[in-house]
């Protein structure tokens, strides 16, 4: 199955990135003041490409889940999923409509969008919290994978929140075979499930 146009998206992003930021790899890792604010840039703006992607794709899967049951009625999985994981967080209590299925689901739904709206990272429980509700299982995460994802989002936590006089060195070529190899391929073959959630 092709991949997403959204996960596409993401590698032209990220290799754009890479051709229009990055200085040359040096093997004595003696990189210019210049040439380290540059890697660091490129960390973090890698980071905030992959957080999009994950919150851009859900909001897709749900929105396109959503228009399918309003259009057809017929059973979807997300939006049976999205229902389990997120319908205990709403207090029915006092809503009047409750007892309406169309507005249960737009309520559940759009609560779950609200959650993708106030996401801050792609650490393992960032991922979890966007991937489950869809319909994913969490056996389908990759558990070194999802380690890879908490060191990457620490290193660009590190990177974010501290001057760079504290910070360690950052070897060029190790952040991009984390991205490249570590990362988006793990990335690429998990696309391919979310496109097929209904």
């Amino acid at each position: 199955m092709a991949n997403s146009a959204r996960y596409n998206k993401l590698k032209s992003r990220i290799k754009f990135i890479e051709n229009n930021l990055l200085p040359d790899e040096k093997i004595t890792g003696n990189y210019t003041k210049k040439e380290k604010d540059l890697i660091r840039g490129y960390i973090l703006l890698v980071h905030a490409e992959i957080e999009a992607y994950f919150e851009d794709i859900a909001k897709q899967v749900v929105s396109n889940a959503k228009s399918k049951w309003i259009a057809t009625r017929q059973k979807s999985n997300c939006i049976l999923s999205i229902i389990a994981f997120c319908s205990h967080e709403i207090n029915w209590e006092n809503d009047p409509s409750k007892n309406d299925i169309k507005h249960r689901i737009n309520r559940t739904t759009g609560h779950y969008t609200n959650k993708l709206n106030s996401n801050h990272g792609i650490k393992s429980n960032n991922v979890k919290n966007i991937l489950l509700p869809l319909g994913i299982e969490e056996s389908q995460l990759d558990q070194t994978w999802l380690n890879t994802m908490d060191d990457f989002g620490a290193k660009r936590g590190s990177i974010a929140h501290s001057t760079h006089s504290v910070q360690n060195p950052i070897d060029l070529k190790t952040e991009k075979d984390r991205i490249n190899i570590q990362i988006i391929p793990e990335i690429k073959d998990l696309d391919s499930i979310i496109k097929a959630l209904k």
